[in-house]
């Protein structure tokens, strides 16, 4: 007869005694369970041993501090809290399904990018129009409220418990079994306590900037300092600006107004070159475009020459001055061949009427002198056409004779002996001192670096192989292991935000558009159905168990960090600020040197003020309750979409 197997069963199937920790939070929840030394009820549908013991944990002190404070005062009845777990077990199993639904993918790598990024841009725009015309007599808490307005934060604390009432009657009302919610006297007293002593002390404490700062140092607990040249050059620039100088608030003034904002604030640039229209120019397109106009109106009188030279002094887009004596050729005479001249007499004299100073600006810079001659060459040059009216007129032939003759209508100018001079020397110095220093100026800056670039083309070469080895195999394995995601451009949101937090575009634009407009489309191209599956694994696998394990812990040691203390233990100001400046190192350290030293410099002052300017919004508690009361929103309309109205 085949021997049966014992059943296997979770740690909280087993005796509680055997439960690691159990003695410290079990009494409170399960005191006749651990009088009868029955097992205690397993939370979540599913089991998860060490999920459950630590939401038990996190439960059992939520119990203790809100809810036995008054309870005990006027019973001792144990069946109050057994009826509060059983309510509390319900709810989880059913959040448990709902969560199994919904798409975590596109609400953290999307919807939440968006939100932060929004609470960022609202922030800093309010922090501008502090004591400004825009806002006059009116604080920061204020402006930001008009720029997210939230009906919990209307009226302070009554409309913020109103809504937190509203939330948990709706939440008992969707989750809560019908018998159980129809009952008013259990509705209410659960609604109350989930709204006034859970709810809101948790909103309460979890929009400190102190306890932020603790989030941000517990999540980022990895980055740990690896550097320690890295390390010394923060230390020596938070020497330079220690915030108790009076000088440093003139040193965060110099740095607004060289980005071109309001002293002490970094504004944001235009998309399009900063080019400034002057008065001079102006003046000066308006002065040659009437001038132009002048001249093309019939019967107008051209402005003489002092006019013209006084004119051009005035405007700096006059031209240089050239030589005269070789590019002054303008039409003046006559020919000598008399029927010629009686022909064109008309013609000539309204060519006449040009001034000189505005045919030479017809002309091409240099021209070599013409010399005609004889009457013969000027005939073989000049061909007589006939006009409508039967007159005779000459023309420049250019398909006649091969030797190169000027009109004989034009000035012969003399030659300079100042130009034979400057070719002279030019000749010289092209001959005797050019070579030298073009070939010292090729060495130095392009036979070396094609040489460097050359070298390091040969070293890539030579380990590409094994490189394209490995990143095959890795493509591989990612899309032969990891499923697609349903959306696509998973990044994106990611990277807005990151460029929103750090001024990425402001600190260095020409590099942010280079990666906007080639970089990453080319590396979407290539490597874009990977990019994606990588990025939904990563929230695979934030909510994996050991995961969600450790965030319960850490919200537990920082709502509680002496377990005993009742109620939490506030900090002191000498902590926080040592905490909010482990952030800010943190924050740092996740950035790669690369990316650090071409955003924000070699000067270790602009990377910690980079490291503030990314802490700073979450430094006033009025601002993080709009972004925790929209987080709330956000995350229950996905898990719970009932409770909230469509909308048409």
């Amino acid at each position: 007869m085949q021997q049966q197997q014992p059943q296997r069963r979770s740690k909280h199937s087993q005796h509680p005694a055997h439960l690691p920790g159990a003695a410290p939070y079990l009494r409170i929840l399960f005191p006749r369970h651990i009088q009868l030394r029955e097992p205690v009820p397993q939370l979540l549908n599913q089991p998860h041993p060490d999920l459950d013991a630590e939401s038990y944990h996190f439960l059992a002190l939520l119990v203790r501090d809100f809810i036995q404070t008054w309870y005990s005062s006027f019973s001792s009845d144990p069946q109050f809290v057994a009826s509060i777990v059983n309510v509390v077990i319900d709810i989880a199993r059913k959040l448990e399904r709902r969560c199994q639904e919904v798409d975590w993918v596109g609400l953290l790598l999307q919807d939440v990018p968006e939100v932060l990024k929004r609470h960022y841009m609202d922030y800093r725009q309010a922090a501008q129009k502090l004591e400004t015309a825009y806002a006059p007599n009116q604080t920061i808490e204020s402006i930001f409220h008009g720029l997210q307005p939230h009906f919990a934060l209307k009226d302070g604390e009554e409309s913020e418990k109103e809504y937190l009432r509203q939330i948990a009657d709706e939440l008992l009302r969707t989750l809560l079994p019908s018998s159980e919610y129809e009952s008013d006297c259990v509705r209410w007293l659960v609604r109350e306590i989930l709204c006034c002593l859970v709810l809101r002390s948790l909103v309460e404490i979890l929009t400190e900037p102190d306890m932020i700062n603790y989030i941000v140092n517990t999540l980022l607990t990895d980055f740990e300092p690896t550097d320690d040249q890295y390390e010394a050059f923060l230390r020596k620039a938070a020497d330079k600006m220690d915030t108790s100088d009076e000088n440093f608030t003139t040193f965060l003034a110099s740095l607004g107004k060289s980005k071109g904002g309001a002293q002490g604030t970094i504004t944001r640039r235009s998309s399009t070159p900063n080019i400034q229209t002057t008065d001079e120019m102006v003046n000066m397109l308006q002065e040659a475009q009437a001038s132009v106009l002048e001249s093309l109106q019939p019967g107008s009188e051209r402005p003489s020459p002092a006019q013209h030279k006084k004119r051009m002094q005035k405007s700096s887009l006059a031209r240089p001055e050239r030589n005269d004596g070789l590019l002054s050729q303008r039409i003046s005479g006559a020919a000598d061949d008399g029927d010629m001249e009686s022909s064109n007499s008309r013609s000539m004299n309204k060519r006449e009427s040009y001034s000189p100073l505005y045919v030479s600006s017809l002309e091409p810079p240099l021209q070599i002198p013409l010399d005609i001659k004889s009457s013969k060459e000027k005939d073989s040059v000049f061909e007589r056409t006939r006009t409508a009216d039967g007159s005779t007129a000459t023309r420049p032939s250019f398909t006649g004779n091969n030797d190169t003759t000027g009109f004989s209508r034009f000035n012969q100018p003399q030659s300079d002996p100042t130009l034979m001079s400057k070719i002279r020397s030019s000749t010289i110095w092209a001959v005797t001192e050019a070579p030298p220093k073009y070939t010292s100026y090729m060495i130095d800056n392009v036979f070396v670096p094609f040489g460097a670039f050359l070298v390091a083309f040969l070293n890539f070469m030579v380990i590409m192989p094994n490189r394209i080895s490995q990143v095959s195999q890795s493509m591989a394995w990612i899309y032969a292991e990891l499923d697609a995601p349903d959306h696509t451009d998973l990044e994106v949101g990611i990277l807005r935000m990151a460029k929103e937090i750090f001024y990425l575009e402001e600190r260095n634009p020409v590099i942010w558009r280079q990666w906007e407009i080639m970089g990453w489309p080319l590396i979407r191209t290539l490597g874009g159905g990977a990019i994606d599956r990588l990025l939904a694994h990563g929230v695979y696998w934030i909510f994996a168990e050991p995961r969600l394990v450790m965030y319960l812990q850490a919200g537990r040691r920082a709502l509680w960090p002496d377990p005993n203390s009742s109620p939490p233990r506030p900090r002191g100001v000498d902590e926080m600020e040592k905490a909010r400046k482990e952030a800010e190192r943190r924050i740092l350290r996740t950035i790669p040197a690369p990316l650090r030293d071409t955003f924000f410099g070699e000067d270790g002052v602009h990377h910690l003020l980079a490291a503030q300017e990314a802490l700073e919004p979450f430094q006033n508690k009025a601002c993080n309750k709009h972004l925790m009361y929209i987080a709330l929103d956000l995350l229950l309309s996905k898990v719970v979409p009932e409770i909230y109205p469509e909308r048409p």
